[in-house]
């Protein structure tokens, strides 16, 4: 019970009350279109899945230059989302109108909304294996089956997916290419360290794995 009173109070905090507080101050227009509003509660919803869901980290990761970045893709994510918005706005509504279209949003929202059911997919698939931790924990087991049976790193999959669901959302190109550039620089170090330390646990079955599945992207990657 404690920890998941620590857990919702963390989204609140984090992953409400954080960016919220800049929305309010420099893009309060986002809470009168529909869609705009739609994303941020579909977002709300997976976030609050995927923290219910992830087991709490309790030690800290080795590499210093990957919590560097986590922290700093944390602290930046509300305004990637101000960026694209006044992107739209003053940039692709005048220069590309046809782009500048809700149906665009909507095809963006399905992508992210198939996306965060994605991640969730996969962290219920690791169980108690999936905290932020880069260790192998005792009972520790390769999972094979499932979504990791085609892709070795679904929830990274799906977030990717998701920076594209929303650059679509909010209509922008510039900023969208930004943000998916750096989180996929930040996952590619994720999972470099992940899969070392599961080739060190379990070798040539891990070895194997690697053969018979797809490091991002099913069937090709």
């Amino acid at each position: 019970m404690k920890d998941i009173i620590k857990k919702i109070l963390l989204f609140l905090i984090l992953q409400i009350a954080y960016p919220t507080i800049f929305y309010i101050l420099f893009i309060p227009e986002i809470f009168t279109v529909s869609i705009y509003v739609l994303y941020l509660l579909t977002n709300y919803v997976i976030a609050l899945a995927d923290a219910l869901i992830r087991p709490l980290t309790k030690e800290r990761n080795p590499s210093k230059i990957y919590d560097f970045l986590m922290l700093l893709m944390f602290l930046l994510s509300p305004f990637f989302l101000i960026a694209a918005f006044y992107e739209n706005k003053l940039l692709i509504s005048s220069i590309l109108p046809f782009w500048d279209s809700f149906i665009v949003s909507y095809v963006g929202f399905v992508i992210y909304l198939s996306a965060g059911i994605f991640v969730i997919v996969g962290r219920v698939q690791l169980d108690k294996f999936g905290s932020g931790e880069l260790i192998t924990e005792e009972g520790h087991k390769l999972n094979t089956e499932g979504v990791y049976k085609y892709i070795r790193n679904p929830m990274y999959s799906g977030a990717l997916i998701g920076v594209i669901g929303f650059g679509l959302v909010f209509r922008s190109i510039i900023t969208l290419l930004i943000v998916s550039i750096f989180y996929f620089i930040v996952f590619k170090m994720r999972i470099n360290e992940e899969e070392r330390l599961l080739y060190e646990a379990f070798g040539e079955e891990f070895t194997d794995y690697k053969k018979k599945s797809k490091k991002l992207i099913p069937f090709i990657y």
